[in-house]
């Protein structure tokens, strides 16, 4: 039948079918040309959250670089690290700016932003300023300027970028759900459509035909959307950006996936994502428990340890989305993965430098407190000590009552003396006599010292490398030190075993100096004292150079002698450092600085401690604690020695200008009324040059002792000393040959 044939109220139905159909078709049109430049914007405004997101992380990275130099330059004095950190400077200003200028369109960000630069510049001037002391005042002071800087203010520029990138982060999804709200949108409006068209078809082949080529092309419009979006995925490098089915499986795959994780598309395309996770967290069940979460909160985030192809490992940060269809049915879901790895290590690097300092911090304190408390000490047992030595010369030989009382009172002293000198030796304010030393040559001398010390149940090994470099050392106090060292070995041996002393050369390298922050990068002799006893936990080994710390039962140590060790290397300039796992022993390695050009002296043996002969000279005693001061007058007097005492340095003066004829000065090293020993004994060479000096502490203060070293050509006679060590120094003072 012809067109013409046709019905008018078919024609007039047909009209009013044609009619609603021809305007959704417009309508789908509109929408298509609206979708498009809604599209691209979206676009380019994920591109501009990623460059915000890449140029706050580079800031950061770039003002650690900064930090790394500085304290390289301040550490090493390398010019390269100067170089190195003025570009990095120069580039944080730079990414600073750049940033400012991204996030223009973003009052929340702009009201960031003054404050992110503030944090730089006032960052780098700090750096600059210990760049400045470095330059103006040498290298003790960059290193003192390195320990200095607790680097508070990258605190706050790591969490003024953190927020930056939480910002662009919240940005980038909230985009990203708005493409995926148009795609549902998109979808729903399919599905209207496509009822409607087939409502049509009931009414005729001509109104089903136009539904399906409009069908058709609101697909290919679809198609051309999904096109679009996959293409800005796929440009995203810095990102693994993919989907997953509701299983887990891998849909597809952009090029930031592929350059993160290794593989290209067609191998990773179909396979489980769990192949990313560790063995172990594959084990634990991470995977299933991750997609679980994203399917029941709608995001799953997380940071953890993820695999590549290669099997190599980087620290992830991972966001899984769910993805839902039209319908609210879960499809899938979108997986964002960036590598951090770098930021964490800075984030490691810098929580065990700040806690190296902390406990660097802790220990000077402690010594500072244990010094000052021995210093007093010092003084009552001096008194104590040889007041009970002078009684005991003075009583008749039938008292052996009061005898055995005070040999008592004697060893008790003699116990509290050596207290408080590992209390000085823990805070580095023991007067050392270092000489060039051999180490090898001082551990084979004490191997059978050693043996005494162990006991039969317990073996002593001695490795002596070959070619070990000197050092400057006490020798004395390095034996002592060996000494507490076994004695420590062999109560953690209580069923025997092994000991092992090692001499070997070492070099720490600026690395090893960076992580441990009292270190000077260089050569040392290294003394390795190990054990095969019970070992030592974690929280054991972070106490055991603390003063009084002591695992062993009450009455059976005093906690003093890891203590002495440490002083005594740090005050020598080395290093000491334990390693030791529960039941697998011990090891204390001690590193001496190499010493050049110095020849090895022969050990030499000192004499009986009987005094020298006594004189008859004029001796000023100058001590402000009246006990000492007294009894020091009358064990001289004894002696046969002509005494006057004065409390201080200016009373001391006085005496001389009224009586010249003083032949020594036997001064206290700390006096009080601003005019210290040091300063006393300057005065009197100046204008009495024929007056000896001889000096006494009992306590390392920097006017006769620097770097824990006696000042060359000072007489000293360390407190609490005895009769006969008072007669000895004072009579080679007075002869020109007191050591």
């Amino acid at each position: 039948m012809g067109a013409r044939g046709l019905p008018r109220t078919l024609w007039l139905g047909l009209a009013l079918i044609v009619a609603p159909f021809l305007a959704l078709i417009a309508l789908q049109a509109y929408e298509l040309i609206g979708r498009a430049p809604r599209l691209a914007q979206n676009r380019q405004l994920v591109v501009h959250a990623i460059e915000v997101i890449d140029t706050a992380q580079q800031l950061e990275r770039t003002v650690a670089d900064a930090e790394r130099s500085q304290r390289g330059y301040l550490l090493s004095g390398d010019l390269a690290y100067r170089q190195a950190y003025r570009t990095a400077a120069n580039n944080a200003s730079t990414l600073v700016s750049r940033l400012t200028e991204l996030t223009g369109d973003n009052p929340e960000q702009q009201r960031r932003m003054p404050n992110l630069r503030l944090q730089v510049t006032t960052r780098l001037g700090e750096l600059e300023h210990g760049l400045a002391a470095r330059d103006r005042d040498g290298a003790e002071a960059g290193r003192e300027a390195a320990r200095a800087d607790r680097g508070v203010l990258n605190q706050t520029i790591a969490g003024l970028v953190d927020a930056t990138v939480a910002s662009e982060d919240a940005l980038l999804r909230q985009r990203l759900e708005q493409v995926a709200e148009d795609a549902r949108r998109t979808a729903t409006a399919d599905l209207a459509s496509t009822v409607l068209a087939f409502a049509i078809m009931a009414m005729g082949v001509g109104v089903a035909l136009v539904a399906f080529r409009r069908v058709r092309r609101a697909e290919s419009a679809q198609g051309l959307s999904e096109q679009r979006f996959r293409l800005l995925v796929e440009g995203v490098a810095d990102h693994a950006i993919y989907t997953l089915d509701p299983e887990g499986n891998v849909v597809d795959w952009n090029a930031g996936a592929e350059r993160l994780k290794g593989y290209t598309g067609e191998e990773i395309v179909g396979r489980h994502f769990s192949r990313f996770y560790t063995v172990e967290d594959r084990q634990a069940g991470l995977p299933a428990r991750a997609l679980a979460a994203a399917l029941r909160e709608g995001k799953y985030e997380a940071e953890g340890w993820r695999v590549r192809k290669d099997g190599s490992r980087f620290w992830a940060s991972v966001t899984i989305s769910r993805l839902r269809d039209a319908s609210g049915r879960p499809v899938g879901f979108a997986k964002i993965t960036r590598d951090v790895t770098r930021q964490r290590e800075q984030q490691v690097a810098l929580a065990e430098t700040r806690a190296a300092l902390a406990q660097s911090q802790k220990m000077d304190a402690l010594g500072q407190l244990t010094g000052g408390i021995a210093h007093d000490f010092n003084n009552l047992l001096h008194v104590i000590a040889n007041c009970a030595e002078v009684l005991e010369r003075r009583l008749p030989a039938a008292a052996g009552d009061m005898r055995q009382l005070l040999d008592m009172v004697k060893r008790s002293a003699g116990r509290g003396a050596s207290l408080t000198q590992r209390m000085l030796a823990f805070s580095r304010r023991q007067p050392l006599q270092p000489r060039p030393s051999n180490p090898n040559r001082l551990v084979s001398g004490m191997a059978d010292l050693l043996r005494r010390a162990l006991g039969e149940s317990i073996e002593l090994e001695t490795v002596l490398g070959s070619g070990v470099w000197s050092v400057s050392i006490d020798a004395n106090q390095l034996e002592a030190a060996l000494i507490n060292l076994a004695v420590n070995a062999r109560d953690a041996m209580p069923g025997g075993g092994k000991l092992t002393i090692e001499t070997t050369n070492a070099f720490l390298d600026e690395a090893y100096a960076a992580a441990n922050t009292e270190v000077k990068p260089g050569q040392y002799a290294l003394i390795a004292v190990s054990d095969t006893g019970v070992g030592m936990t974690a929280e054991v080994r972070e106490k055991a150079f603390d003063p009084f710390f002591t695992t062993k039962q009450s009455g059976q140590g005093t906690g003093l002698g890891l203590s002495q060790v440490y002083g005594f290397i740090k005050q020598s300039e080395g290093h000491v450092k334990i390693y030791s796992e529960p039941g697998e022993g011990t090891t204390v390695k001690l590193y001496l600085p190499r010493l050049v050009g110095a020849e090895i002296e022969e050990p030499r043996h000192d004499r009986a401690t009987a005094p020298r002969s006594t004189g008859s000279e004029s001796i000023l005693v100058v001590e402000d604690d009246e006990d000492v001061r007294t009894f020091t007058a009358e064990v001289l007097r004894e002696l046969g020695y002509r005494v006057a005492v004065a409390a201080d340095g200016r009373a001391a003066l006085r005496m001389l200008e009224q009586s010249p004829d003083v032949d020594l000065v036997f001064t206290d090293v700390g006096l009080p009324d601003g005019m210290n020993g040091r300063q006393l004994a300057n005065e009197v060479r100046q204008r009495w040059p024929a007056v000896k000096v001889l000096f006494t502490t009992g306590y390392a203060r920097n006017a006769i002792v620097h770097h824990g070293r006696l000042d060359p050509g000072v007489h000293l006679v360390v407190k609490p000393f005895t009769q006969a060590a008072l007669a000895d120094k004072v009579r080679g003072a007075l002869d020109g040959t007191a050591p």
